[in-house]
């Protein structure tokens, strides 16, 4: 039998690892309903389960569930428990149930013949205590985070006390007495240390031979049937295996070992002819033999994002995750939610970008329990540990993942949200956009909060397959493979006197719904994102009973220009940092905002090699033709971040290919203001278009040291013309700026921040308009830039533009 954080218990068959019943434990919010600790009574009929089981009000009301092992009926609730539930052990006659809990709570011991109710306790302990165990007299030992190792008589009833004390280490976890009853284990939660006592008066004994054993701890330890071998394990070792130590002569003999391949171990039973039980928190549960080989094994049902807590890689908006199957990102994959695609190996492409861990003085924040922000602590739980950081990109804000809690805090330390987490959160991201909180957690799922409170948008699972996966929003809205329908399902309550249910969310109508999570993570709620997607899911059918090749309505068509790195035998003195992704992530924002204003979005993205000339005049006509097949009530989007020129009194557009030798060479190659304009008039015949020029940027000069001047206002107001609106990035001969601490320049990263800013939305209607995007860019460029840097604006038009995300 096992109990797990996924508020189940699951019996298992020893003969071959089958899984015979899950129980479902009734849950609530948060950690209600997670099973920290189970037994069974001796004969086999009887589950007792405790845990987190109830949190009312801030004051403990715990309970302990007693369920039938062949049907996984309820038969009774211990009530009214001080704590959490840490630890249940029952006599070996199966007469006493012994608990012991969290701090404060100390042991409880109740009787089968008292209808389960409390006959003992002892309330002086000094911390929380994960071990007890009865010797096949009666007596009873417990082992507690206080230091104190506690021996009790056999009788048992009233406010007892202990008969003997011992403190052999700092933080005695795991115990167990030797089947004979004259010798007790103990395992330390802060080292390697595994010590003997003597049964009867926690006299120290020879302890095991350990030369040579590193690590965290060996805190579980357990005895053969015979009592002729000690085992202990926890989490020591190779960084990716902690094997389980067997010493025979009752601990005084040899040491050998049995390997796992799993970090870290929590449970050891033993079995008959020397056989081992052995669980792991991965989860893993196998059945070892005496000689260390496997007779059984059941692996992990999902991803292990431990050691991720620096790859965890998202793209600007969210919408693509990059992790690793395996601890430490090994079996790296990328999910795209877009296209609802799970591939193995992703390319290196820039799309997705690791957490930012630098900016701000917080230390200690990788599985300690004190993390700091510039030398002052940062609380937490108690026994909490910190796993995972990521900060804003604006370096304003930052976010801590921790064993229970997602926690975010203004630079400055002030809290901002605190939020129960489903598992650890072994790594944490923040999207470029700063919009979303993208966390990894211990129980196999990835899972997007909004930025602004800590609130669960969506969950995505891979299966261990690595093929299949399901991904869902609280609601219960969700999509899957077809390897992964069946796997999500509602927990279903019945009261706290039986047992929880569930129901295969398939079987709920209308769940099924993909169309609308990457909605969810645009609009940051259930209601606009499931409107927009019946709207979508409208205009196609009415698409398809009319047969039209496209939905009614307006369309977008989006020509992006991102040249960061030019040709390097030619121009390569002009490279820039985020002109590139400038340009991917401008049109990843306006794909995955704008189905709600448009029929349909038509994205064309040219970074780098494929910024040529030829390849802009190209995408050029493309746009045309779309254009031409519309209403004239499309819209063309046309952004250009790279360099531009000025010779001779001609304006250019640098593409990638381009001869910058020398003044000959450009006007040779780049692109002409004229010829450019002669395009953009083409589209204009077709419905409105909007320029978005960054191309003012420092330190541009021809191979030769002649300055490649460009005048941004002369460079808008050639371009601009009835129905052509032109924002420059700068105005004059300012210098257009990019900054690591934006991930972008300057004019992108407000053109990104006005999808998503109300304050873009001047008619608080949802949309934005021409005069709206104007107003925003003119506030908020200047103040990121100090100043620095004024946009240059040529207006010819004031209708809506862009549909607002927030």
């Amino acid at each position: 039998m096992t109990g797990s954080d996924d508020k189940t218990v699951r019996v298992w068959s020893l003969a071959d690892g089958a899984l015979l019943r899950t129980i479902r434990l009734p849950a609530g919010p948060g950690h209600v309903g997670k099973a920290f600790a189970v037994a069974m009574s001796p004969d086999g009929a009887l589950i007792a389960v405790g845990g987190w089981t109830r949190w009312a009000l801030d004051d403990y009301q715990e309970q302990i569930y007693l369920f039938d092992r062949e049907s996984g009926a309820l038969v009774q609730r211990i009530e009214s428990l001080p704590q959490v539930v840490l630890h249940l052990a029952f006599s070996p006659d199966g007469g006493l149930l012994a608990a012991t809990f969290g701090p404060g709570g100390g042991l409880r011991i109740h009787a089968l013949d008292r209808g389960w109710a409390e006959v003992a306790r002892d309330e002086d302990y000094g911390d929380q205590s994960y071990g007890a165990a009865f010797a096949p007299d009666g007596r009873l030992a417990t082992a507690a985070y206080d230091g104190m190792v506690r021996l009790y008589s056999g009788n048992i009833e009233g406010n007892i006390r202990p008969f003997a004390i011992a403190s052999p280490v700092r933080r005695p976890d795991g115990i167990a007495f030797s089947p004979d009853g004259t010798r007790i284990a103990v395992g330390d939660y802060d080292s390697v240390a595994v010590v003997l006592l003597d049964g009867r008066t926690l006299a120290p004994l020879p302890k095991p031979e350990l030369s040579g054993v590193a690590g965290d701890n060996l805190n579980t330890v357990a005895w053969s049937r015979d009592g002729r071998t000690l085992f202990a394990a926890g989490r020591y070792g190779p960084a990716k295996s902690s094997p389980v130590l067997a010493w025979s002569d009752a601990g005084a003999g040899t040491r050998r070992v049995l390997l796992t391949g799993q970090r870290t171990l929590v449970g050891l039973a033993p079995l008959p002819e020397g056989d081992l039980l052995v669980v792991a928190y991965e989860p893993w549960l196998a059945r070892l033999q005496a000689d260390g080989g496997t007779r059984w094994m059941r692996g992990p049902p999902n991803a292990d994002f431990r050691a991720q807590h620096s790859t965890l890689s998202v793209s600007s908006d969210g919408t693509a995750i990059d992790f690793g199957f395996a601890l430490g990102g090994e079996g790296p994959a990328r999910f795209d939610l877009v296209t609802r695609a799970l591939s193995l190996d992703p390319p290196r492409d820039g799309r997705t970008a690791a957490p930012r861990q630098d900016g701000l003085q917080v230390e200690g924040w990788r599985d300690t329990t004190w993390p700091t922000l510039a030398g002052r602590r940062l609380r937490l739980d108690q026994d909490e540990t910190s796993r995972s950081f990521a900060a804003h990109p604006s370096g304003a804000s930052f976010v801590l993942g921790a064993d229970w809690t997602l926690r975010a805090y203004r630079a400055d330390g002030i809290p901002l949200w605190r939020r129960a987490t489903p598992s650890v959160a072994w790594a944490v991201n923040v999207t470029r956009d700063g919009r979303l909180v993208v966390v990894a957690y211990g129980d196999g799922t990835i899972r997007w909060h909004r930025m602004t409170d800590g609130v669960e948008m969506l969950a995505f699972m891979p299966l261990p397959d690595r093929t299949d996966w399901v991904a869902w929003m609280p609601e219960g809205f969700y999509a899957a493979t077809a390897g992964a329908q069946g796997v999500l399902r509602w927990h279903v309550n019945r009261g706290w006197d039986q047992p929880a249910d569930s129901v295969a969310i398939e079987d709920i109508p209308g769940s099924y719904r993909p169309a609308v999570l990457p909605l969810v993570l645009q609009e940051l709620e259930t209601p606009r994102a499931l409107g927009l997607a019946i709207l979508a899911e409208h205009s196609r059918e009415v698409a398809r009973r009319t047969n039209s090749r496209v939905p009614p309505g307006a369309r977008l068509h989006l020509l992006a220009v991102g040249i960061s790195a030019y040709n390097e035998d030619y121009a390569e003195h002009l490279r820039l940092n985020y002109a590139e992704r400038d340009a991917r992530d401008l049109a990843s924002a306006i794909v995955n905002t704008q189905g709600s204003l448009y029929a349909q979005v038509s994205p064309q993205v040219l970074p780098d090699k494929e910024a040529t000339k030829a390849g802009i005049m190209r995408a050029l006509a493309t746009m045309r033709t779309g254009m031409e097949r519309g209403s004239g009530n499309d819209l063309a989007v046309v952004h250009f971040s790279g360099h531009g020129a000025l010779i001779d009194g001609k304006l250019y557009l640098l593409p990638y290919e381009v001869d910058a030798r020398d003044a000959v060479g450009i006007k040779t190659g780049a692109l002409s203001a004229d010829d450019l304009k002669d395009e953009l008039l083409e589209l204009a015949k077709h419905g409105r278009v909007l320029v978005l020029l960054d191309a003012c940027h420092s330190g541009a000069t021809t191979m030769d040291g002649a300055a490649l001047d460009v005048d941004s206002t002369r460079l808008r107001t050639e371009l601009a013309a009835a129905n052509v609106t032109v924002l420059t990035s700068s105005s004059g001969r300012q210098v257009s700026r990019e900054d690591a601490a934006w991930g972008h320049g300057a004019f992108t990263k407000v053109l990104l921040d006005a999808f998503s800013d109300p304050a873009a939305d001047i008619d608080r209607t949802g949309l934005i308009s021409m005069n709206g995007l104007a107003r925003y860019l003119a506030q908020h460029v200047p103040s990121l830039t100090g100043g620095a840097q004024i946009p240059g604006m040529e207006v010819r038009y004031e209708t809506t533009v862009f549909a607002s995300s927030f």
